[in-house]
């Protein structure tokens, strides 16, 4: 007989007792092999190029590279490596931007770590997986977007421009915020004023509420 295929893990997700209870999780399953852990997303991505798994699962809230743009520059360097979120966030805006990415699978750590095996299979085979509660929120907020309960404009928003939006929400000057993104005043002034026509807003008082509603910045 040939050797059996493994399906080869990467883990990466900053706290190792989430790393150790996912491991747990596939030592049931021959078909499974954990082949590395990363603590943040720059070495997620190292791994990849080093290993060469065929599935990573990844939080979104990591040091250094989180897990979004850990996702899109995996996808970019190995696009056939599926890559798995694993995180307490349910929030729409990290979803939506995910699955732009390319992300296989969604699950949200209240779930039973067993859903992962399930997630894991689905993006195995080529298919998507969402969290039943993920994929209602997402349902329900579509309703509500094409219904016309959410017209405030932040979706034609870049991702750059939503970078500069939450600086100018934190109360940065021009000249800090071109100094922070290594870009020119005049470019922060252009997106600055692209965002105000994309939102409707005039003031940076109309930006910071924005800005509030959309979870770029705390109070």
């Amino acid at each position: 007989m040939g050797d059996v295929h493994h399906i080869k893990i990467l883990i990466a997700d900053n706290h190792e007792v989430v790393i150790e209870g996912i491991k747990a999780v596939f030592q049931g399953h021959p078909e499974f092999e954990v082949v590395g852990e990363a603590l943040d997303g720059v070495q997620a991505l190292e791994q990849v190029r080093s290993l060469r798994p065929d599935i990573v699962i990844m939080d979104i809230s990591m040091p250094h590279m989180n897990g979004i743009e850990a996702a899109r520059r995996i996808k970019r360097l190995a696009p056939d490596v599926r890559v798995i979120i694993f995180t307490i966030h349910s929030n729409r805006k990290y979803i939506i931007e995910l699955l732009k990415v390319g992300i296989s699978a969604y699950v949200l750590k209240e779930s039973p770590l067993s859903e992962l095996i399930l997630a894991v299979k689905a993006a195995k085979e080529g298919g998507t997986y969402l969290n039943p509660v993920v994929a209602a929120q997402l349902i329900h907020e579509q309703e509500l977007e094409e219904a016309g309960n959410d017209k405030d404009g932040f979706e034609q928003l870049s991702m750059r421009e939503r970078e500069v939006l939450k600086l100018l929400a934190d109360g940065k000057t021009v000249k800090e915020i071109a100094g922070q993104l290594c870009i020119s005043p005049k470019t922060v002034e252009s997106h600055k004023y692209h965002i105000m026509t994309k939102l409707g807003v005039r003031t940076i008082a109309g930006l910071t509420k924005i800005a509030i509603k959309r979870e770029l910045i705390q109070l």
